[in-house]
């Protein structure tokens, strides 16, 4: 037993000091960089789009809207000479009652039972925190300004809508094809 132990002692060593050999192993990344985004012009990075004053009497039940959308854009200037399309997306906080909707903002003298309503240039309804997947490529100019046109409008969540201030903070997400 002895010998065995001492034996392996011995070796031990030598085992310990013999070099490894591992495979020679190469990673390459590659890529390519597009000229296909563009920059939210300043005038459209912080607006506020004015509903004007509406009657409480137009929101009579769930569903129903102010008569006349208001417009508003966001221009993108300058764009890449390969931009092509985009996609916006519009997030915040969704109305309890509506997911669809923004949910307008509480509090003293706060109007109550409806939510904001934004929709695309044909007027189609954009829900708020809408999927990538969801959203629609609008067509973009390469190499100069695209105006992008919107509306916002109120619409009703509740039966009774409580006549106040209506205010609401939504961002707006971009992806470039």
């Amino acid at each position: 037993m002895k010998r065995t132990v001492m034996a392996l002692m011995l070796l031990s060593p030598i085992t310990v000091g013999l070099p490894v050999q591992a495979a020679d192993s190469t990673i390459t990344i590659t890529g390519y960089v597009r000229d296909n985004m563009c920059r939210v012009a300043a005038g459209s990075q912080n607006q506020t789009v004015d509903l004007m004053t509406n009657s409480a009497k137009q929101l009579f039940k769930p569903g129903e809207t102010t008569w006349y959308p208001v417009p508003f854009s966001i221009t993108l200037s300058p764009c890449g000479a390969a931009a092509t399309g985009v996609k916006v997306g519009f997030t915040g906080t969704a109305d309890p009652d509506n997911a669809t909707l923004l949910k307008i903002d509480g509090g003293s003298g706060a109007a109550a039972g409806l939510g904001i309503q934004i929709l695309d240039a044909g007027k189609n309804p954009l829900a708020i925190n809408a999927s990538s997947q969801n959203l629609n490529w609008s067509a973009l100019s390469g190499g100069q300004a695209n105006t992008l046109s919107f509306y916002a409008r109120m619409m009703a969540t509740q039966t009774s809508v409580v006549a106040g201030a209506v205010s609401a903070t939504a961002n707006f997400t971009l992806e470039f094809q």
